[in-house]
């Protein structure tokens, strides 16, 4: 063994090149390669299998947490109160003075009320709860399945896509009958919608609510009037409100009900409003820019994410401008967020503090600047096919 040590490096190699390259081992150093390469391949899926399993018990994680953050929200009777300014200000939010976002809670009472199904209730739904959805002065979950967690009320309706406009019709006559005395403005919101109630309130300051008003993301369509997004989420004034419950729910010629299930429900509430003569008011700031939003903020902020081919461009009502000039500073909603995007948000929005300019925009007793297009008069937008068509004409 010592003198087989004491060999030179030169004396294994010239060895080791005879053994390989003699006629039998060629063969056998061929399949000992080949079983390597295999080895190695088996080993990478198996490091990448792996590595899914763990994405997958991460996400599990995750959402497992979200839900803790949802049993710990506290009552919504207690929100209602007003508890809520106290938490927040426990938690340095509105760091400087809440005074004027108090006070908007107390005079613009808004009711807002989420349309999802019984398989969202802990996905989705849950998580507007435990995030903007507490600064509403009262909040509804309107589901074809009755969930006392949310809480949720439930309707004979089935918990279908198709039969979204049956349950909207179902949840404005309950908030009629239960709620009407107890809210100013009634907004309505999907499962994956995000809304800052006090940009809310800050724009629907300026208006009275015993005149017949709607507002929303303006969008228009052949045959149809127009009518406001339901994905961003559209707002009714009270009267809007007890004209619907009281006159198109009980008239079927001017707000038809057999026969439209399977039609948007944006579309048909449109239909029914303005056959009472409810007002579609422009929604967009004093600068024409969006504060409903459709899509997703990046979306609408970073110009060729909406492809131009893409219905938005052609059904939009007023002229769409991409880019950072969009949206408005005084943003009410989004659309299309995932759970964890509604965290997000709260975070950036009631959590970030920018040194030198948090103090409050608005003072107390400010109100919105009127939208251009305030009195209505404004002839809808040709739209993207159209407008490239005339400029190749000229």
């Amino acid at each position: 063994m010592k003198r087989l040590l004491q060999r030179s490096p030169m004396y294994f190699t010239s060895v080791s090149l005879r053994v390989f390259f003699s006629g039998t081992s060629i063969v056998c150093f061929l399949t000992l390669l080949l079983g390597i390469l295999i080895g190695l391949s088996l080993s990478t899926i198996g490091k990448e299998t792996s590595k899914i399993s763990s994405v997958s018990g991460i996400q599990k994680e995750y959402y497992k947490e979200l839900t803790k953050k949802v049993d710990d929200i506290e009552e919504i009777t207690a929100l209602q109160r007003g508890d809520l300014f106290q938490k927040e200000k426990d938690q340095n939010q509105y760091e400087s003075d809440n005074t004027v976002s108090r006070n908007l809670y107390k005079k613009v009472r808004l009711l807002c009320w989420i349309l999802t199904a019984g398989v969202n209730h802990g996905k989705k739904a849950a998580h507007v709860k435990a995030t903007w959805g507490q600064r509403c002065n009262i909040i509804l979950f309107v589901s074809g399945k009755k969930d006392a967690s949310l809480p949720s009320v439930a309707f004979p309706v089935p918990d279908e896509k198709g039969h979204l406009w049956g349950k909207s019709r179902e949840a404005f006559k309950y908030i009629y009958d239960k709620y009407f005395d107890q809210a100013d403005w009634f907004y309505k919101a999907d499962d994956d919608t995000y809304a800052i109630p006090e940009n809310m309130r800050y724009v629907l300051s300026r208006y009275n609510t015993t005149e017949p008003l709607y507002f929303g993301a303006k969008l228009k369509k052949p045959k149809v009037k127009n009518f406001f997004s339901g994905g961003s989420g559209y707002i009714l004034s009270k009267e809007a409100l007890r004209r619907f419950a009281t006159i198109s729910l009980n008239n079927k010629t001017i707000c038809k009900i057999k026969g439209t299930e399977g039609i948007e429900e944006d579309v048909m509430m449109a239909k029914c409003l303005n056959n009472v003569g409810v007002k579609l008011m422009d929604s967009r700031d004093e600068k024409g820019r969006e504060r409903f939003l459709p899509f997703q903020p990046s979306d609408h902020l970073v110009p060729g994410k909406i492809s131009l081919d893409h219905w938005y461009w052609n059904n939009v009502y007023y002229k769409a401008k991409k880019g950072e000039g969009c949206c408005s500073d005084t943003l009410i909603s989004l659309h299309h967020l995932r759970p964890e995007d509604m965290y997000v948000f709260d975070y950036l929005l009631y959590r970030v503090r920018i040194h030198g300019i948090y103090p409050p925009r608005f003072p107390e007793g400010w109100t919105a600047p009127p939208p251009p297009d305030e009195d209505g008069k404004e002839l809808p937008w040709i739209g993207i096919k159209e407008e490239t068509k005339k400029k190749s004409n000229v």
